[in-house]
């Protein structure tokens, strides 16, 4: 009787344990969406009133501060589109483009025609080097395409000067490199293109910005778009309803909740988080992106810009976490001279069982970025070798959930296991060493 009271009393204290660790426990989701309940709750109501279109492209124009023009598109992958329909360029054309990026942009560049051709970059400031560049162009060359990575933001005078030297159009992506005030595209750029997507900065859940420094492209590109249909308001607002709800269960309680329910039900955690940040489903790429935005998604980005942040909590959360870390932890981006951390990624040598242990430990992290890929010369350009750092950037890029909502004991937290983890990484690479060393010894 005395043993069975005591198994008792033991099965209840296991059940009691593991009903905290389930009702306590929070996970820090990968990517946080950067857009408050209220500013949700206001494009809500926003759809109680008429939403007038000038009025709400004059505030966006305010904004900007520049003497380009300015375009406000469906999405940055429409503006590309936009922009090559309207450059009509020949056939064969190449595109020297950043070798890591986004792969809708390339399926974009390759549908018109042209070829895109990889240009390496540097782990340590993710910029293509002038040196490469002069290297790979040719006759065939019209564009180069640099993009900003994680928000870092490449100082763009140097390609300037080398568009300039070779007559070609020079585009900066600034997708992931929106910072508010602090960068309103490079002046001498001749198409600057901003993204205010699901994931990006100061998101108004789509639509883009682009500057245009020449008045007859950029009026070229409003004639086509004006052909385009208008996505619908009832769209828009099922797209604000959806993204309230993902922004619920980002709640670092009730995300870990979701992750034991997927795990549960042996969903792939990884395929699951991604398919609901995506910008865009699968399907013909043309159809999806050839649509002029709805009135309530400009009257959103509109609102946004006059609610403008400008990030340096973000970034001092950032460098606080960067002074953390081991040193042999390498950092892209960590020699550029501006950062507004976008996003928090480190390159490791081995990952298997990093992610899955920082998850149990409640920080969610993703393996690799969230779309970008690398991207290959082809068969005409096969004596141009693979691009090894970017190819690195690719196979061991770890995205941390670092934000200014995290507390600093949860900072601390999260760079010890990742600390532990190079230890064991760095004791079993020696060990493997060690024995490969002593089984050649025993050949002898």
């Amino acid at each position: 009787m005395e043993v069975s009271k005591r198994f008792l009393l033991l099965a209840m204290s296991s059940l009691y344990e593991n009903f905290t660790f389930l009702v306590f426990m929070k996970v820090y989701p990968r990517l946080r969406l950067d857009i408050s309940f209220s500013d949700l709750a206001a494009t809500l109501f926003s759809f109680l009133k008429f939403s007038d279109k000038s009025e709400s492209i004059a505030k966006i124009e305010s904004f900007w501060q520049v003497d380009q023009e300015i375009l406000v598109t469906f999405s940055v992958r429409t503006s590309l589109d936009l922009l090559l329909q309207s450059l009509n360029l020949s056939p064969g054309s190449e595109v020297l483009i950043s070798a890591v990026n986004i792969r809708d942009m390339v399926e974009i560049i390759q549908r018109h025609g042209l070829v895109p051709v990889p240009v390496d970059i540097s782990l340590e400031t993710l910029a293509p080097s002038v040196e490469l560049l002069e290297k790979l162009v040719s006759k065939e060359s019209k564009i180069l395409l640099i993009a900003h990575f994680f928000g870092v933001i490449i100082p763009l005078q140097p390609y300037a000067e080398f568009c300039k030297k070779h007559n070609l159009i020079l585009i900066e992506d600034c997708a992931q490199a929106f910072a508010g005030e602090k960068y309103y595209g490079h002046p001498q750029a001749d198409v600057s293109l901003f993204s205010f997507g699901i994931i990006k900065s100061s998101t108004a859940l789509g639509g883009a910005v682009v500057l245009v420094r020449e008045q007859s492209l950029a009026e070229k590109m409003r004639v086509i778009e004006q052909q385009y249909p208008k996505k619908s308001e009832l769209w828009f607002l099922a797209r604000v309803l959806k993204f309230l709800g993902l922004k619920l269960i980002s709640i670092p309680w009730i995300y870990c909740q979701l992750l034991n329910i997927l795990q549960w039900f042996r969903f792939d955690v990884e395929s699951t988080v991604r398919a609901t940040t995506r910008g865009f489903s699968k399907g013909d790429l043309f159809s999806k992106i050839r649509y002029r935005p709805p009135n309530h998604l400009l009257w959103l980005l509109a609102y946004r810009f006059s609610h403008c942040q400008n990030f340096s909590l973000r970034e001092a959360t950032a460098r606080k976490f960067l002074s953390l870390l081991p040193a042999n932890i390498a950092v892209p981006g960590s020699q550029a001279a501006y950062n507004s951390f976008w996003l928090f990624p480190i390159l490791l040598p081995s990952m298997s069982l990093l992610p899955t242990m920082l998850r149990q430990n409640g920080f969610d992290t993703a393996i690799g970025s969230t779309s970008l890929f690398l991207i290959e010369p082809t068969a005409t350009h096969a004596e141009n070798l693979l691009p090894k750092n970017a190819t690195y950037l690719v196979e061991h890029l770890l995205c941390l959930p670092i934000s200014p909502h995290l507390p600093e004991k949860d900072l601390q937290r999260l760079a010890n296991y990742i600390y532990t983890n190079i230890l064991l990484f760095s004791k079993s690479s020696s060990q493997r060493i060690f024995n490969s060393s002593v089984k050649e010894k025993g050949r002898n």
